[in-house]
Order: C-alpha cells, then sequence, then structure tokens
C-alpha cells in the first residue's frame, strides 16, 4: 500500500470509479483503450459511480470540465488498491458541490508508480469512448 496522502475517509473496495479522460494523450485511439498516462500523476481525480451515477460522470465531464469531447474509464477500486492506488472520499477544491469526488493517491516512488499506471490502464473498461478527433 502506498504512504496515503489524503485525509478523507477511504474508498470501499467494491465501489467502481469513473475517471474523465480529458486529454487525448490519455488515449491510445489505434487501440482504444486508456493511456497509462491519465493515472501517472501522485494524485488524480475520480468520481465514485454508485455516488453519482453515469448520467452525472458525463454531466461533469461536459459542464463542469467544459470537455464535451473527453471520455470516461471506470475500474474497481479493490482493483487499484492492489496497485497501490488508494482512494480517498475528498473534497473537490475546484469543484466543491461535487459529493462524488474523490482523490486517488499513488506510490511516492515514480518508477512504481508509473508501472502501476500501466497495469491500472489495462485493467480500465472504457465506459464513454472520446472523440479528440471530432
Amino acid at each position: 500500500m502506498s504512504d496515503v496522502d489524503g485525509g478523507g475517509p477511504p474508498v470501499a473496495n467494491h465501489e467502481i470509479l469513473l475517471r474523465a479522460i480529458t486529454s487525448s494523450d490519455w488515449w491510445v485511439e489505434d487501440e482504444r483503450r486508456v493511456s497509462s498516462a491519465a493515472f501517472k500523476n501522485r494524485c488524480f481525480s475520480v468520481n465514485v459511480e454508485s455516488i453519482c451515477g453515469l448520467e452525472g460522470a458525463l454531466e461533469h465531464l461536459n459542464t463542469i470540465l467544459d470537455c464535451p469531447h473527453g471520455g470516461l474509464a471506470s475500474f474497481e477500486c479493490g482493483e487499484a488498491r492492489r496497485l497501490s492506488f488508494d482512494a480517498r472520499h475528498e473534497q473537490d477544491p475546484n469543484h466543491p458541490d461535487n459529493i462524488a469526488h474523490a482523490s486517488v493517491y499513488g506510490d511516492r516512488s515514480s518508477s512504481r508508480r508509473s508501472r502501476n499506471a500501466k497495469k491500472l490502464a489495462r485493467l480500465c473498461s472504457i465506459v464513454h469512448v472520446p472523440n479528440f478527433n471530432g
């Protein structure tokens, strides 16, 4: 398990987390999959699906994040935790009304975090395909 920076309560292992794919750098078009670049930061934001629902996550992507061409990838919290990513329910300072927000903290070692980001990307399901060419 990674050293956890966040002070929020842990997200339950069974929860499905939704990662917004807001950059073409986070999408491998030829393979139609999320890139590990979406998970390489020490901390990244997700929405907890059971709180926001898929429709709520899509609305957040389109209106709040202003990324109508973006996509959504999903993964199970417990699978991410086994890869040293730890999800915590925490308020998003940029969008404090988003009650579904969670922060995911990765390993402090950038080489381990990069290796685990590749594994996490392979575990993801694509629930909304981005269209950065449109």
